[in-house]
């Protein structure tokens, strides 16, 4: 709270969404409740009502970084924030105009524990003894956020609601519509990508690795629509205001798709305390009803901040405030956004990557309640915004993983094939897609290259697959070990990436990445690889370059860069593979290696 009384009060309510699978913990994961499970990892929840939480500290501290990181202006953030003793010239340290409360949540789905095992970055084997278990809270939990806003001198509110509009600008990148407008997540038989007629639904049979009667994916979706109607690679890409941009996230493993968290409806209030009405409108409520009163507006609210703000305002007869907020918050930050379209399956012609074969896709997860007893496993669904039903998705953690892998594997050969160091290739692989504390500065080293959220398959069809385990030595079944499961057959799904701080070498490897995606998918992802399941194929690859001066950005088709080698496209993304081979090759001695 600030010292000085404030003139005028915000009190703002948000309904703030999960977009992807998120692992919030607590701050000390060694107490637990009574009626917790016994996670290594559980996630954080309120002490009284055992809901979950994003505490205010750790809100507040997302906001504060990307408001600082967006705008690089550290004062302006700590008017809003606060300021510590150490970072305040008098020592003293100073509170700041806004306050957070914690945020509880509204899960749609039980609370599920994920196991996992730690990687061996070399050999790409599991290490003995690195096993966890990680509570995970769903895509689609609801949390309800309410935050006051003090302002003290009358004249500081429009640059005070400046800011705070600044701050949660990345809350409304987040939303996206998956695959325009004509976009359908209809059951098999429908006319969209990737559609198995006749294929088995969810308790039909069907042997595993078998679909019969599959129609061959559509060719690659309109890339029209990512260059924004521009042509060569001065395209521009996608608009920042329009809700493209790579949002926030929360949580642990954010890096690989998890915790994606966007804003979908705002609610203000505006308390002016000068007046009696307006100090009993705000003092003679209890929190209990000031929250009510918060929530109540949301069914009703803005989709974003700035329109809640001027509808208040312009109620109040403030209209000049409500002219000057900003409706933008531009993020200058370079970064290049890799948008790719991966088909479930395999090419029928390497040369041709738009007709793919579908295959099987399962990234494992419990069965539903309605297949609890018919099934062992089933593929993950998660819910999505506008779908009346859980959709059926791409693993996060996999998908990451996977593209890790392959860029690993790049990494070496062409580090081999140049002659240089084995820890030059392992180095520079760290720096853009994480690696274990750097020894030389005791630093963790995050990966650079981030999955923005969960990918969403459309199209595509539920198949029911039956497994034996065979004994190797007389070769039939072993009693007791039959399984059954719900996989995905088909279907394609858009994954974006987000590179921060890029250069032209990291561009080189994403160039042979899209390559090795799109000709000949060696490398498999989720359950079932050994049987040829989880085989992904790029159909659609665009790469838009921002530049830190705000300039136009570029997108560049990377597509056409490996399948026409005379095209501008090509020429480019070749310098870029130049690049890279530059910084993995032998370097004179003394002279400093990244």
């Amino acid at each position: 709270m600030n010292e000085e009384p404030p003139s005028v009060l915000w009190e703002i309510a948000a309904r703030l969404v999960l977009l992807s699978d998120t692992h919030v913990g607590p701050a000390d994961p060694a107490h637990r409740r009574a009626d917790e499970p016994g996670a290594d990892l559980p996630v954080d929840r309120a002490p009284d009502t055992g809901l979950p939480r994003l505490r205010a500290t750790t809100l507040a501290g997302i906001l504060r970084h990307d408001l600082i990181a967006r705008t690089g202006d550290t004062a302006s953030a700590g008017a809003l924030f606060g300021t510590s003793a150490a970072d305040d010239p008098d020592g003293s340290g100073t509170p700041g105009a806004l306050d957070l409360d914690d945020a509880e949540g509204d899960v749609p789905t039980a609370i599920t524990s994920r196991a996992g095992n730690r990687v061996d970055p070399a050999s790409g084997t599991a290490l003995p003894g690195h096993l966890w278990r990680r509570e995970i809270l769903p895509a689609g939990t609801v949390f309800t956020l309410h935050l006051r806003l003090h302002v003290t001198d009358p004249r500081s509110e429009a640059s005070l609601l400046g800011l705070l509009t600044g701050c949660v600008a990345g809350l409304h990148r987040g939303r996206e519509e998956p695959d325009g407008p004509d976009h359908d997540r209809g059951p098999a038989g429908h006319d969209g990508a990737g559609s198995v007629p006749g294929a088995g639904s969810p308790g039909s049979s069907g042997s595993d690795g078998e679909c019969r009667g599959l129609q061959r994916a559509p060719t690659c979706p309109d890339v029209s629509r990512v260059h924004q109607g521009a042509e060569g690679p001065e395209a521009s890409g996608p608009d920042e205001s329009n809700g493209s941009g790579p949002g926030l996230h929360v949580g642990a493993r954010t890096g690989r798709g998890h915790g994606a968290i966007a804003a979908t409806s705002w609610a203000a209030r505006r308390h002016d305390l000068t007046t009696a009405e307006g100090w009993f409108a705000h003092h003679t409520r209890t929190w209990a009803q000031r929250r009510a009163d918060g929530e109540s507006g949301l069914p009703d609210g803005s989709l974003t901040l700035a329109d809640a703000l001027s509808r208040t305002l312009r109620t109040a007869d403030r209209p000049d405030l409500a002219d000057g907020l900003p409706r933008e918050t531009p993020d200058r930050r370079p970064r290049d956004e890799l948008r790719l379209t991966l088909a479930v399956g395999e090419p029928d012609d390497p040369v041709v990557p738009t007709r793919v074969r579908p295959g099987l896709l399962m990234i494992a997860d419990p069965p539903p309640p309605g297949r609890a007893g018919a099934v062992d496993r089933a593929h993950r669904h998660r819910p999505v915004e506008g779908a009346p039903e859980p959709v059926p998705v791409l693993g996060d953690t996999a998908l990451h993983s996977l593209l890790k892998r392959l860029s690993a594997r790049l990494s070496r050969d062409a580090c081999e094939a140049l002659g240089g160091h084995d820890d030059l290739w392992r180095h520079w692989h760290a720096h853009w897609w994480g690696g274990d504390t750097d020894p030389a500065t005791a630093l963790p080293r995050p990966s650079r290259v981030r999955l923005r959220r969960t990918p969403v398959l459309t199209g595509g069809a539920p198949l029911t697959t039956t497994r034996l385990t065979v004994d190797s030595l007389f070769g039939d079944a072993v009693d007791g070990h039959l399984s059954t499961s719900d996989v995905h057959c088909g279907g394609t799904a858009e994954a974006v990436l987000d590179v921060h701080e890029p250069d032209d070498s990291v561009r080189g490897l994403l160039t042979l990445l899209v390559r090795d995606l799109a000709t000949v998918p060696a490398d498999t992802l989720g359950s079932g690889a050994g049987s040829g399941h989880g085989r992904l194929t790029a159909t659609a690859a665009t790469l838009t370059v921002r530049t830190a001066d705000g300039g136009p950005a570029r997108t560049v088709d990377l597509l056409t860069a490996v399948h026409a080698p005379d095209s501008t496209d090509a020429r480019l993304a070749r310098g870029w593979v130049s690049r890279w081979h530059a910084r993995l090759a032998p370097r004179p001695v003394g002279e400093a290696q990244r």
